[in-house]
């Protein structure tokens, strides 16, 4: 009776470090998914193109090429 008894405590912690671990790797999770979210988030602002048509010319003084002098070459026959 001893014996099964000790297999039970056992058996209850074994799974009581499971739900611990668990819970830690539960909320490292959503952490890691709020932190993603929040790059994601910060990338798209970015990215914008307005935003970085402007800063382009404001900070890098550049303009956007004439179409009808700009010209194209085909490197695809090489």
């Amino acid at each position: 009776m001893g014996l099964l008894l000790a297999g039970v405590v056992a058996l209850n912690v074994a799974v009581l470090r499971l739900n611990l671990q668990y819970d830690h790797l539960a909320r490292e999770r959503d952490q890691l998914r709020a932190e993603k979210a929040e790059l994601s988030s910060n990338l798209a602002v970015r990215a914008a193109s307005p935003r970085t048509s402007s800063l382009a010319r404001t900070q890098l003084g550049y303009v956007s090429a004439d179409p009808a002098t700009t010209t194209y070459l085909d490197l695809g026959n090489r």
